[in-house]
């Protein structure tokens, strides 16, 4: 169901049950601002027909994003006095330049250029900004391995630059810019960086309300000074939120590279042993399948030979120990009876 509204003498039809900020929009100016979620998605019918009755659109209004019929059209037209112009399957609203988030064209170039000049105003040491980079969590990249990658060598990060504070590849500690600075594992960049004592920002933030409480009442502070200084104020603040921000975000790095670092070593580990037990398989089953023909044929090959040799035999028993005899005795010839007859030797 639509409705049609009258607005400084112009009609304008929107669906019923829609909400319109008719104190910012008007819908004779190119930079009318509607809610996105408010207005119907385009599908090949009139948007002022009944929804039982809807007729196939044939004009597109760009300024109010409707779709309209033939009669529909010519009522907006004279209605608002808006061009129209050919519905096509294919045309989408207009996006973007003309609207953002509800705001003109006029309005987002002129909130762009104060946030230029703000930004612009601001003097950054470069560390500062290298670190507030590094700490916006909508650029930050997901994956781990690219993330600690090295930028340079593109190499994998696998050591800690203690006086930078920026983890590091082989090749940099050795022969590039860091070769010269103290380089630590990352387990100790770790242990290092999570011994520092954070910003208590909750005391920070107290600290500035006193300090803002007290230039308020003081009778000596112009309201440009006051200004002024509630600027400096928060500008501290941010600047500290920014700093312990990269700080938490920075642990969580050196964290994420010494644990995938130990997973790495782990994995090279897992599988030097498993290709190790993959040729013992390998031989062991050879050696099974000549077995197995030597079996068939039922002659063992001379291959076979250094094998059979090879297998573990049963223990033999000790042999017997044997008399010993004293090497200083003489032996003696003791005789029968009868004649030319040795009966005995005898020590």
């Amino acid at each position: 169901m639509w409705y049609v509204l009258k607005l400084q003498n112009e009609e304008v039809h929107a669906p019923l049950g829609s909400s319109l900020s008719w104190s910012t929009c008007t819908m004779n100016s190119p930079e009318a601002c509607w809610d996105v979620d408010d207005l119907p998605q385009m599908d090949g019918t009139c948007d002022a027909c009944e929804p039982d009755e809807a007729l196939p659109a044939t004009q597109l209004c760009a300024l109010c994003r409707f779709a309209f019929c033939s009669d529909h059209a010519e009522k907006h037209t004279f209605s608002t006095r808006h061009q129209l112009q050919p519905y096509s399957s294919t045309d989408q609203p207009p996006e973007p330049a003309q609207r953002v988030n509800g705001c003109g064209q006029a309005e987002v170039a002129e909130n762009g250029l104060e946030v230029a000049e703000a930004a612009g105003g601001e003097g950054r040491e470069p560390a500062e900004e290298d670190q507030q980079s590094a700490a916006e969590t909508g650029k930050r990249d997901t994956v781990t391995v690219e993330r600690l990658r090295c930028q340079e060598h593109r190499q994998e990060g696998s050591l800690y630059c203690k006086q930078d504070q920026k983890i590091v590849c082989v090749v940099c500690a050795v022969q590039g810019e860091h070769r010269e600075h103290e380089i630590i594992t990352l387990r100790e960049a770790y242990m290092w960086q999570k011994s520092k004592e954070g910003i208590d920002l909750l005391a920070c933030t107290q600290e500035m309300s006193e300090k803002i409480q007290t230039k308020w009442t003081s009778p000596d502070m112009s309201p440009d000074e006051l200004e002024r200084y509630v600027n400096q104020q928060f500008d501290e603040l941010h600047r500290l939120v920014r700093l312990e921000e990269w700080r938490v975000l920075h642990l969580v790095d050196l964290k994420e590279a010494f644990l995938t670092a130990q997973a790495a070593e782990k994995i090279a580990e897992i599988s030097v042993h498993t290709e190790r037990l993959q040729e013992e398989m390998d031989s062991i089953t050879q050696q099974l399948g000549e077995l197995d023909q030597a079996e068939r044929n039922g002659v063992a090959p001379a291959a076979l030979a250094p094998l059979l040799a090879a297998q573990p035999q049963p223990p033999r028993a000790p042999p017997e120990p044997r008399a010993r005899m004293d090497p200083e005795a003489r032996p003696r010839i003791v005789g029968n009876r009868g004649p030319g007859r040795i009966h005995q030797l005898r020590s």
